[in-house]
């Protein structure tokens, strides 16, 4: 394996050599890009932080000064039982947000509102109310700066809404509470 990786070196490093600062740094990044490595550390123990990429002009040593910061995936986030047992989300757009969390897989991969429904069944919060008003709750998301449409049926974990999601789930929701109007059978036959 690493005579592969240390020829893909050779060859990167004998193409680039020649180049400008400014054309060797749109080749990397674009490199960076095209194989979705973003801030993820190299096996070596060394990245190039996404605020030097942004930059646009680093050298080798601010590379190799940088801490080694992995955020990792595997953080003990609560169940959907434990978020309804708790409380945490206190309003169905913060439920959304959470759902499309773990749909996304914490935030790394795209989610449908499939995958939404699916966890309101998932922790028995699904109703017709819920379903019915699915898509303008998914618009409260998308004003607020949480999740993005991708396309028509596919949507994204912004930043913002990672790390809102993120507090969410740590119970630092910030949000009013709703508490849910109970339906007795005479409620529902008066309308």
């Amino acid at each position: 394996m690493f005579d592969k990786e240390i020829e893909a070196i050779a060859k990167c490093t004998e193409l680039i050599k020649e180049l400008d600062e400014n054309s060797k740094f749109r080749v990397i990044k674009y490199l960076i890009e095209r194989f979705g490595i973003g801030s993820s550390p190299m096996h070596t123990g060394s990245f190039v932080p996404n605020k030097l990429i942004n930059r646009g002009n680093f050298n080798n040593d601010e590379i190799e000064h940088q801490e080694f910061i992995e955020e990792s995936n595997d953080e003990d986030y609560p169940t959907l039982k434990q978020l309804l047992i708790k409380n945490y989300p206190k309003n169905e757009t913060e439920w959304i947000l959470c759902y499309a969390f773990y749909a996304s897989k914490y935030g790394e991969d795209t989610f449908r509102k499939e995958d939404i429904t699916e966890r309101y069944k998932e922790n028995g919060r699904h109703t017709t109310s819920t379903n019915a008003n699915l898509a303008n709750n998914i618009n409260s998301c998308i004003k607020k700066d949480w999740i993005k449409d991708i396309n028509k049926d596919e949507f994204i974990l912004k930043p913002e809404g990672k790390s809102y999601a993120k507090e969410v789930l740590k119970g630092n929701s910030t949000a009013k509470e709703v508490k849910r109007a109970k339906r007795t059978k005479g409620d529902s036959e008066s309308r």
